[in-house]
């Protein structure tokens, strides 16, 4: 389960015929379990926030990539951008209503 405030690799499926997917930088605002299964809030790099995200990789357009977050986020080799604990601070995070 991941916390509030770490940094993910959020991919979005473009194209399931050609297999075609597109990867992001984003951050944990908020997790939360619904029907025993844990969803997430998540604010990418460019601050368009997602809502009601997992990991799991089937039937979904959006998704956070455990495997490329293990070897990119926690190896070091990636870190966020956004100033997430400044903007929880000063009340800076966007609301999501899902």
């Amino acid at each position: 389960m991941y916390t509030q405030g770490e940094t993910v690799i959020v991919t979005e499926n473009i194209d399931k015929k050609t297999k075609e997917v597109k990867h992001e930088v984003g951050v944990i605002m908020k997790a939360f379990v619904h029907k025993k299964q844990t969803f997430y809030d998540v604010l990418l790099e460019r601050r368009t926030a997602l809502s009601f995200l997992n990991t799991a990789k089937t039937s979904k357009r959006y998704y956070i990539n455990n495997t490329l977050t293990a070897k990119l986020v926690e190896s070091g080799n990636i870190e966020s951008t956004i100033p997430f604990k400044y903007m929880l601070d000063n009340e800076e995070l966007p609301i999501i209503i899902a």
